[in-house]
């Protein structure tokens, strides 16, 4: 039996490859996909538009009614990476990890 700090440290693992998957993509697309690594583990990726990081709040709040604004082509994604694996019955343990990404807007 692999000790609790051993499940965890395998989760962290499985969790930083699938992150690092994730970001070599050279597209990156809003969605989501699961899997299982075997009878123990199984992950989740959950990848979202996130332009609330892209926007600069502060310059928008001086910014004239009738200005035009420039529409990028690159788009910030928030990459969300977890890993669960049941601990009890009715327990489950889950090490999640998130990062950002900016690439350019999915083409549709």
């Amino acid at each position: 039996m692999e000790s609790s700090a051993g499940v965890r440290s395998r989760a962290v693992v499985y969790a930083r490859g699938l992150l690092d998957q994730t970001m070599a993509l050279p597209e990156v697309r809003a969605g989501s996909d699961r899997g299982r690594f075997d009878d123990m583990y199984h992950w989740e990726v959950v990848v979202r538009e996130a332009p609330e990081y892209g926007q600069d709040k502060d310059k928008d709040k001086d910014k004239p009614a009738h200005d035009l604004t420039i529409k990028s082509d690159f788009m910030m994604y928030e990459i969300e990476v977890s890993v669960l694996w049941s601990q009890t019955a009715n327990r489950e343990g889950v090490y999640t990890i998130r990062t950002l990404r900016l690439a350019p807007r999915a083409t549709t």
